[in-house]
């Protein structure tokens, strides 16, 4: 269609002709550039649309109108701001953006970025989704992780699901679950920790049960992910195949977990874990509204419960150990332990610890602090630039500094760090003069009149 002509249709206003603008652009009708078309798409009125679509979703779930939400899932679903958005999310947003499936694809020009929305516009109800590419990343412990990583396509189709299962998730989710969701980071669980152990709430008489899941993501019952997600039939007919989907030259299907390279794996390990921090709430003492003996705070598949003195803590873990079971879940005994405030616990890179004179201390953990050192000296070794390498290694300490920035550094100071990239520094510059000294000595052997006088300048210095 001519641009001529489409524009002589009478609009209410500029707004309604820009997206009916982004409609044929992104069905590719207008003869233009694909990167003139991609950056002149209104991605703010995209977003604005989208969360228009998942707010509505929220208040219908929050009403359990169960038809409504699945309505506006599905019109979700269909939109082109969102498929569009999902499109850029996992080719130039996400941090792992480069990482190739089993098509080896690294990334996605322009073009191929349209004719991606147009594929998710018409084939997202049975969407075929392909193998996993296995990656395996090292664990402190010294052993390895397996990632399974999907085809750009398929992280793109990924995303469009989450969001739309995403608010439907948030209208009944915890209040103390953190990981992985919008609004929530670490700091919110750190506040609440000081808030559970402060010195006005005696906490030197309480105790810490720390948990970790065994192999979380990969042992993740298939039952309880579908039985809980909310989506439409055909969007959850979809994410059965992608659960299913094997790893190439592995297995040719899964029949339990999901894929931590995938986009929507989080949300689905929430989803089934949902609930998990609120183990314990059964136990009173009394009847006042603050007479919970257990409080539990979640992150991810992390969580740390603070009980208070007369809280059970064997059936508390037995609670623990019953619900996991419902997940094809167990406990990691090694990392599970029950120890007095006083004692401090490691959680999220910080350890947290009540003096004897139930003062609350949050300080970073050793383990984090060996992490930041070990992470610099590798980012100076690689084979970039020196200047490349500084400005890596100033954004790696500016950003360890503000995540901790709540804590007390008196005993984790960066300053033998930064000694020794300023010894690396000074050594390598010593040996860039001593090479430049040398290659004037040549010069000025060879009869160059331009070495002669390089070498009497090094000379003189």
């Amino acid at each position: 269609m001519n641009i001529t002509n489409q524009t002589s249709i009478e609009y209410r206003s500029l707004k309604a002709l820009r997206l009916h603008l982004a409609a044929f652009l992104l069905a590719g009708k207008i003869g233009r550039r694909a990167d003139d078309v991609w950056k002149d798409l209104p991605w703010k009125k995209f977003r604005q649309q989208v969360f228009r679509l998942q707010r509505a979703i929220f208040k219908a779930q929050k009403e359990q109108s169960k038809a409504k939400v699945k309505r506006l899932q599905r019109l979700l679903l269909r939109s082109r701001a969102a498929q569009a958005l999902a499109v850029k999310q996992v080719t130039q947003l996400n941090t792992g953006r480069k990482s190739p499936g089993v098509d080896g694809k690294t990334a996605l020009s322009t073009r191929e970025r349209l004719v991606l929305c147009q594929r998710l516009n018409k084939h997202w109800y049975h969407w075929k989704h392909q193998q996993l590419r296995r990656v395996n990343i090292p664990k402190p412990n010294g052993k390895t992780r397996g990632l399974g990583i999907p085809t750009i396509a398929d992280r793109a189709w990924q995303a469009l699901l989450k969001l739309a299962a995403e608010p439907a998730y948030e209208a009944t989710a915890g209040e103390r679950s953190y990981g992985f969701r919008p609004g929530r980071c670490t700091a919110n669980a750190q506040k609440l920790i000081f808030n559970n152990l402060k010195s006005d709430t005696k906490s030197k008489e309480k105790l810490v049960l720390e948990t970790d899941i065994s192999k979380c993501f990969d042992e993740i019952d298939h039952k309880v992910i579908l039985r809980e997600v909310v989506l439409p039939i055909e969007a959850l007919k979809g994410l059965k195949t992608a659960l299913i989907a094997g790893v190439r030259g592995e297995y040719p299907s899964s029949i339990k977990g999901t894929p931590q390279g995938g986009v929507i794996s989080p949300l689905l390990a929430n989803i089934a874990l949902d609930g998990f921090e609120n183990l314990g709430l059964d136990q009173w003492k009394g009847s006042r509204r603050d007479g919970t003996l257990i409080r539990g705070i979640r992150y991810a598949d992390d969580a740390v419960f603070i009980c208070k003195p007369g809280a059970d803590t064997k059936r508390l873990r037995e609670d623990i150990d019953k619900f996991l079971e419902s997940s094809g879940l167990k406990i990691n005994e090694t990392k599970t332990k029950v120890s007095k405030a006083t004692d401090g616990f490691d959680f999220l890179g910080w350890h947290f610890r009540v003096n004897s004179r139930g003062v609350f201390k949050s300080t970073p953990s050793w383990e984090n602090y060996a992490d930041i050192k070990a992470k610099v000296k590798a980012t100076w070794k690689n084979g970039a630039t020196t200047d490349a390498r500084l400005k890596r290694i100033e954004s790696q300490i500016r950003g360890w500094r503000q995540y901790h920035k709540n804590c007390d550094m008196s005993k984790h100071s960066l300053w033998s760090l930064k000694n020794w990239v300023w010894r690396k520094l000074r050594a390598e510059k010593r040996r860039m003069a001593r090479k430049e000294a040398e290659k004037a000595r040549r010069l000025a052997i060879k009869g160059n009149p331009l070495g002669a006088r390089l070498a009497r300048s090094h000379q003189s210095r």
